[in-house]
This record gives structure tokens, sequence and C-alpha cells, in this order.
């Protein structure tokens, strides 16, 4: 199975969002929450700090891990505190829960926006 880490970034009551390349082949031009897959021997955190390193051009500061969704792929969503600026070639936003219900995002995802609507204001994170 695989594990994949995700960055829940938020600012005020908006949560950042990266668009996929509409060229991927895979989930092309849908808005995800940064993150990827964790390579042999890496923690979902270290995934994290390099996944949103490499994606995004962010440091990351701080990590709180929110409940893993299990299924075909066990998703490690983390509540995060980062330092930078997101790379100008992403496209990228900063959405409200009920923006992103709007969106054409993973379907996986589907179920951690459903947790952060019920959950209301989750932590502190945001990007400074």
């Amino acid at each position: 199975m695989k594990d994949v880490a995700l960055a829940l970034i938020r600012r005020g009551n908006r949560w950042f969002l990266q668009r996929r390349n509409p060229s991927n082949p895979v989930l092309p031009g849908v808005w995800e929450f940064p993150g990827g897959k964790c390579e042999a021997g890496e923690t979902p955190q270290h995934a994290l700090a390099r996944e949103l390193q490499e994606e995004v051009g962010w440091t990351l500061r701080a990590a709180e891990p929110w409940p893993v969704i299990e299924g075909s792929i066990r998703l490690h969503p983390f509540l995060v505190e980062a330092d930078g600026d997101p790379r100008t070639e992403l496209a990228w936003g900063w959405f409200t829960v009920a923006d992103m219900l709007s969106l054409p995002i993973p379907p996986r995802n589907h179920a951690l926006i459903e947790r952060m609507r019920l959950q209301g204001n989750l932590g502190s994170s945001q990007v400074i």
C-alpha cells in the first residue's frame, strides 16, 4: 500500500491548494493539497517536508498529524506551518472549504475536506 503525506496549510479561513498540470496523465488539472508519496524508509513527516520543498518551495516549520485516511492509498494529512512563497510557475490559490467543494479535486480528498468542514477552524496553521 502506498503512503502519501499531505500538507494542510491554512491562512485565516482559506486553505492552500495547487493545481496539477493539465498535461499530467494522472488526474490532470485537478486541485490538490501539496504532498506526495513516501519513499522507501521515509516517514510520512519526512516525505511531507521533502515534497513541500520540491513542489511548492516552502520549508516545513511544524507539522501536526491529522487522522489517517485509509484506502487503496493511505493518506497522512498534517496541519502545517511553513516558511516561503509559492513557486511562481505553479497554479495555486487559497480556498474556503465551500470553494473546495466546487473544484475538481482528487476523489480521496473529498473525505478530508468533509472532515475539515465538520470540524470548522483547525489549528492555527498558516504560511508566513
